[in-house]
């Protein structure tokens, strides 16, 4: 199963969400601003499939050894490192426990997360994950995440930690959601970015990008799973 990252933004076809050829001034100064933020994302060859919602990881598994590859600067490298402490921070807060741990080698890792050249799918960040028929997540968990540019406003610091925080919800189980303002954004389709209320919300969080913005999820996922594997 390969998990894609955040939404692509469509152009000129039937999903455009309002984006195609007949953009007036403002609207276009808006797409054009999304399309600067929007992390491209994309299967790499492999089938778009969606995590169903069913899987996880067993309680007594948890924290996951964790190898983070280095991205060769000491600013990225602190960005990547605070997506994980963050969704540490969020795991004990909410689930009463941490769910990653550094892996002592990278044999021993059950979640590698691997720097790669750009994509010719444009994809930023692509999780490759698959669960037995119990719904628990088979190690290791794969990510790979591209070497980030910055994207308009937004930083490469930035645009590196919303990858690979998005990722990390994939290594967890966690789906795609259809709000905009979720770390988990988004359901392909589920979004429109025509609209500018929902426009402005999905451009804020990814200017500052929250993993609290993913708690409700992550304790309804868990509290689900958990009562079937615990």
């Amino acid at each position: 199963m390969w998990i894609r990252g955040l939404p692509r933004l469509r152009r000129g076809g039937p999903n455009d969400g309002g984006f195609g050829g007949h953009l007036g001034a403002p609207n276009l100064i808006g797409a054009l601003a999304l399309a600067a933020l929007l992390v491209l994302s994309g299967a790499a060859g492999a089938a778009d499939t969606a995590l169903s919602g069913a899987e996880g990881h067993p309680r007594g598994r948890l924290p996951l050894a964790l190898h983070l590859a280095s991205f060769g600067e000491p600013a990225l490298d602190e960005a990547a490192g605070r997506a994980v402490e963050d969704w540490n921070a969020l795991a004990t807060e909410a689930l009463g426990l941490r769910v990653f741990a550094p892996a002592p080698s990278v044999a021993a890792a059950q979640v590698l997360v691997r720097v790669e050249p750009p994509r010719a799918s444009g994809a930023m960040g692509v999780t490759e994950i698959d669960a037995d028929a119990a719904g628990v997540i088979r190690l290791p968990v794969r990510i790979a995440v591209v070497g980030p540019h910055a994207r308009g406003q937004v930083s490469r610091e930035v645009v590196l930690y919303q990858v690979l925080a998005h990722e990390l919800g994939h290594a967890l189980g966690l789906g795609h959601v259809a709000d905009p303002r979720s770390l988990m954004c988004c359901v392909a389709g589920a979004v429109d970015f025509a609209d500018p209320v929902t426009r402005e919300a999905y451009v804020a969080a990814r200017r500052q990008p929250d993993i609290r913005s993913a708690r409700t999820q992550l304790v309804e996922h868990y509290r689900r799973f958990w009562s079937r594997a615990p």
